[in-house]
């Protein structure tokens, strides 16, 4: 059922990418990669509340900081409301990040299937250097993951996302 799943998603997906394969695979994968990760950080930034995040965060500085005022004197009655307070804090925000994991994980699960079917077992890029435990040569997925995470931070500098 799974395989079965995983073929139509490979190839749903490969429809609507088959124009990239006339590119160096280095090229489409960038590509693609860009693509998804402007995808997730779209789709994070419309699913995630912001203004409730700042409160999240700026409540648990708070909380914090009565924590650490608390051991500082030595008061372990207050020090435990305090970290019990921050703990259930904590676990609101956790709620609220889980929606931009799922997204993401969606997002995930649609693509990479297409990448490892049509890019698996492929050297990608070749590097002038070695890279300690990863060496010179970077298969797809090293390729995908160097290109997310490069996407994702300028694409996050120039929204100015945190």
């Amino acid at each position: 059922m799974l395989e079965a799943i995983t073929g139509m998603l490979v190839s749903a997906v490969g429809t609507i990418f088959a124009p990239l394969a006339v590119f160096n695979p280095a090229v489409s994968l960038f590509i693609v990669s860009s693509l998804m990760t402007i995808l997730v950080t779209g789709l994070n930034r419309l699913v995630t509340n912001k203004k409730a995040m700042k409160e999240i965060k700026d409540r648990l500085q708070n909380i914090r900081e009565q924590l650490t005022a608390a051991q500082k004197i030595g008061d372990s009655e207050s020090a435990s409301k305090f970290l019990k307070e921050m703990m259930s804090v904590n676990s609101e925000y956790m709620k609220h990040t889980y929606k931009g994991i799922f997204i993401s994980l969606i997002v995930i699960a649609i693509f990479l299937p297409w990448l490892g079917h049509n890019y698996g077992g492929m050297i990608v890029a070749s590097l002038p250097f070695e890279v300690p435990m990863i060496g010179s040569e970077l298969t797809w997925i090293l390729w995908y993951i160097l290109v997310s995470f490069t996407m994702g931070w300028v694409i996050r500098k120039l929204l100015g996302l945190s």
